[in-house]
């Protein structure tokens, strides 16, 4: 399973018009933290899960649709991020060692 760049923010609106899960990283690149925590979530059970959909924001070379995100759904910028959304609606979010792939598994078999 790879990760789907989302480097377009005409993307978005494919995002919140599609039912299946849509999982979003936000990512810095440049930070050891983000770097981390990519890592963690690549070696998590929910990773690769065929009913979800993964994106992955480089938020330094996308800052606007990271905007976007945090204006559209009233949560603050962060990097390392995670954003699942459910039937189009943001059911988890989380940052840095916030972000709990068990958690969102439990969420997700609600």
């Amino acid at each position: 399973m790879a990760w789907q760049p989302l480097n377009n923010s005409a993307i978005l609106s494919q995002i919140n018009n599609v039912s299946a899960t849509q999982i979003i990283f936000k990512h810095s690149p440049r930070c050891g933290i983000s770097s981390m925590a990519l890592r963690r979530f690549e070696k998590s059970s929910l990773y690769g899960r065929e009913d979800c959909e993964f994106w992955l924001l480089n938020v330094l070379e996308h800052r606007s649709i990271s905007n976007t995100l945090a204006s559209e759904f009233n949560v603050r910028h962060e990097s390392p991020q995670v954003m699942v959304f459910e039937a189009k609606n943001l059911v988890y979010h989380a940052s840095h060692s916030y972000i709990d792939t068990d958690e969102i598994v439990r969420i997700l078999k609600k």
